[in-house]
C-alpha cells in the first residue's frame, strides 16, 4: 500500500487541502490505514468518532476539518450510519493480517463495499480472493500497462497457479514454475530468484512435511495473488511498475509469506513513514 501512497494524487490533494507538507500527509494516510487495520478491520472507521480518528492520526487541529479533507481527497468515503465513514477501497488494499483477523473472527469487510459497481468488485477480486482466476482486466493490464506479453505457458500458470504446477523430477523445475507466476516486466535477477525459491521449497518440505510439489503449489498460489494485486495497483494508477519488487528481491525476502511474518508489512510501512517525517522535520520542512 505504501508504494502506491508515494505516487498517489489523493495524498497530494490532501496536502493542498490541509496546507500541510506532503511528508506530513503521507504520515496521516499511513496512520489512517494502521488505525483501520487495528481498530476497524472491516473498513468502517466511522464507527469511531471523528475525535478518536483525529487523535489516532496525531492531528492537532479540528477533527471535523481533518475528516472533511480525508473525504474530499477520497481517502475516506461517506456511508450511511452507523458506519458513517469507510476507508476507500479497503478490501482491495488491506494488508493480509487484516483479512486473516477478520476470518478468525468470522467477520468480513463492510457490506457497503460489496454494493459497489461490478467493475469495482472485479478489481477487488483480483487482490482479495484466494485462488481466484485473474480477471480479464488484470490480464490485459499485464500486457498493456506492464508492457510485456505473457507467453502461453506463463499465462496458464499466472491464472491458476496451484493447478498448473506440473509433476517434476527436480526442485529446480518446480522453482522455475513458481518464478513464472511473478509479474511480467519485474522478473529481474532470475538466477538469484530461482535459487531462493528452491531454498524456500526445501524449507517448507522440512518444516511443514509437504511434498516438493505441494510446497511449490502453495508458493505459486500466493505469488499469483501478489502478482495480481501488483498488476491491479499499476492499472489503477496507485503505483508504478518501478515500485514493484524485482523478482529476485521478492523471492529472496520471501515476500509471498508476508502474512506469516511476526512483523507485518503494515508495521514496516509505518516505520518507513515515521522515518520520512523525521527526516522532513530535521530539514525544517514540517512544522
Amino acid at each position: 500500500m505504501l508504494d502506491g501512497a508515494f505516487t498517489s494524487p489523493k495524498i497530494r490533494l490532501l496536502a493542498a487541502i490541509t496546507g500541510k507538507p506532503w511528508p506530513h500527509c503521507l504520515g496521516l494516510a499511513g496512520l489512517l490505514w494502521r488505525f483501520a487495520g487495528k481498530h476497524a478491520p472491516s473498513g468502517a472507521v466511522g464507527t469511531h468518532s471523528d475525535e478518536e480518528i483525529a487523535i489516532s492520526l496525531e492531528w492537532t487541529g479540528e477533527a471535523g476539518e481533518l475528516i472533511a479533507a480525508l473525504v474530499r481527497c477520497r481517502l475516506l468515503d461517506e456511508a450511511p450510519p452507523p458506519e458513517r465513514l469507510l476507508v476507500h477501497d479497503w478490501p482491495e488494499h488491506a494488508p493480509r493480517y487484516v483479512r486473516a483477523s477478520l476470518q478468525r473472527q468470522g467477520l468480513d469487510f463492510s457490506a457497503r463495499y460489496a454494493a459497489r459497481h461490478d467493475a469495482d468488485i472485479a478489481r477487488h477480486d483480483a487482490a482479495t480472493v484466494v485462488g481466484s482466476t485473474v480477471s480479464t482486466a488484470a490480464r490485459s493490464a499485464v500486457s498493456s500497462t506492464v508492457g510485456t506479453s505473457l507467453s502461453s505457458a506463463s499465462t496458464s500458470t499466472f491464472t491458476d497457479a496451484s493447478s498448473n504446477i506440473r509433476a517434476s523430477a527436480t526442485v529446480k523445475d518446480f522453482a522455475e514454475q513458481v518464478w513464472n507466476c511473478y509479474v511480467p516486466g519485474r522478473k529481474q535477477g532470475k538466477k538469484v530468484g530461482v535459487s531462493a525459491i528452491e531454498n524456500s521449497i526445501r524449507r517448507i518440505e522440512i518444516e511443514q512435511g509437504k511434498t516438493l510439489e505441494a510446497a511449490a503449489a502453495m508458493m505459486a498460489e500466493r505469488t499469483t495473488n501478489d502478482a495480481a494485486r501488483f498488476v491491479e495497483q499499476i492499472r489503477t494508477g496507485e503505483t508504478e511498475i518501478r515500485f514493484v519488487p524485482q523478482g529476485a528481491t521478492y523471492f529472496k525476502n520471501e515476500r509471498w509469506e508476508d502474512e506469516n511474518e511476526d512483523i507485518s508489512a503494515d508495521q514496516i510501512n509505518a516505520a518507513r513513514i515515521s522515518d520520512e517525517i523525521a527526516r522532513a522535520r530535521t530539514s525544517g520542512d514540517v512544522g
